[in-house]
């Protein structure tokens, strides 16, 4: 007989595997895959954090040897100097989903709800299940974020209310006044957390971000990574800003030793590529425009405003086009398990990449059918 104390766990589904690409390569017989589905960069890292990763390994064995700082201080300090936020404000976490998890156990530990836009990040939901706490999913559309349908949803007992800015998978953003009426309508006992793990891809001088009213509400949480456009999904590394007392608190949650050696060199050495990042936001920008030009020759239905990536609508199952194009060499991410059944999200990749995709998706959906726009 099973612990009863588990029996809440088995409502929550499995993570779901990273794709071993080496593996689907053997499984289908594949010289190669073009992986559409992470939304990593498909750049990587820029060559100066390769560089300062070599030379540490190449200095002896200390960086593997010994722990790491248990505070990440030093990168704490450089992330401090570039946003303008005292590095007490801060909190590292192994990739932002790990500060998702702490941030569900901080405040649910009593009990209460969480609360996010349907077909949001999936995490805010998983972590909020996974701290024993109920979650509840407003009304969304695929087009724009709603942030008058989140407050409306809220409930007397919801203590979290989650927003993907720009939100993964469906590219939604709220404009400058939405996301300023969030940050002072919502009440004031609920901690706001606004993951923004998609920001260095957008028009910094447009893009509204959340840091900026981190002086208005202490229960403020903005999150940032450094799996997507710096390119060390591989190192697991993300940051939260918060207020003073907040991330005090959220500290006594966090274990030690959460975040890598590695991991915060590379960091820091990441936070002084500027250009790289400019360079990188420039490709992706490209990219999206050739994919949006290239899908209104089949017709096809396209959506997200924001990020590294596009949903694409088709009239047969996601499931099946994207095993179709995998058996092509094409790895994509299909949505139903967001509640988007006819629905996949495509990353988008080096110009080989979509040129690609294009090859093996263009003839599927020409023949098959796509939603019509």
């Amino acid at each position: 007989m099973q612990p009863q104390v588990f029996e809440h766990l088995r409502r929550l589904p499995r993570p779901r595997p990273g794709q071993d690409l080496p593996a689907l390569q053997r499984q289908w017989g594949l010289k190669a895959v073009a992986d559409l589905a992470a939304n990593t960069n498909p750049w990587g890292p820029a060559e100066a954090v390769r560089a300062r990763l070599r030379q540490a390994l190449e200095d002896g064995p200390e960086p593997l040897r010994g722990y790491p700082a248990a505070d990440g201080q030093s990168l704490k300090a450089a992330l401090a100097a570039r946003r303008g936020v005292d590095a007490q404000r801060i909190i590292l976490g192994n990739g932002s989903t790990e500060l998702i998890a702490i941030t569900a156990r901080a405040m649910l530990m009593d009990g209460g709800s969480g609360l996010a836009p349907k077909h949001s990040f999936a995490p805010f939901g998983a972590a909020t299940q996974a701290a024993g706490g109920r979650f509840i999913e407003c009304r969304s559309s695929l087009a724009e974020a709603d942030v008058d349908a989140l407050l409306a949803a809220v409930q007397p007992d919801t203590r979290i209310v989650y927003l993907g800015h720009p939100n993964n998978p469906t590219g939604t953003l709220a404009d400058r006044d939405a996301l300023a009426r969030l940050v002072r309508s919502l009440r004031d006992d609920i901690l706001l957390l606004v993951d923004q793990a998609y920001a260095e891809y957008e028009d910094p001088d447009t893009y509204p971000d959340a840091l900026a009213h981190l002086e208005e509400r202490p229960n403020l949480l903005v999150l940032r990574t450094f799996s997507k456009i710096h390119g060390l999904a591989g190192l697991r590394l993300g940051c939260g800003f918060g207020g003073l007392e907040l991330v005090g608190l959220l500290e006594r949650v966090r274990m030690p030793f959460n975040t890598n050696r590695l991991a915060q060199m590379a960091g820091e050495a990441a936070l002084g590529e500027e250009a790289f990042v400019a360079q990188c936001r420039d490709r992706n920008r490209e990219a999206r425009a050739a994919f949006l030009r290239e899908a209104a020759v089949h017709r096809c239905r396209v959506s997200g405003q924001a990020g590294n990536f596009l949903l694409m609508e088709t009239v047969y199952p996601a499931q099946e086009l994207a095993r179709d194009l995998l058996r092509r060499g094409v790895l994509v991410s299909p949505l139903e398990p967001y509640g988007l059944p006819n629905h996949v999200r495509v990353s988008m990749g080096t110009p080989a990449d979509m040129e690609a995709f294009w090859k093996a998706a263009g003839p599927l959906l020409d023949n098959l059918g796509c939603s019509c726009s």
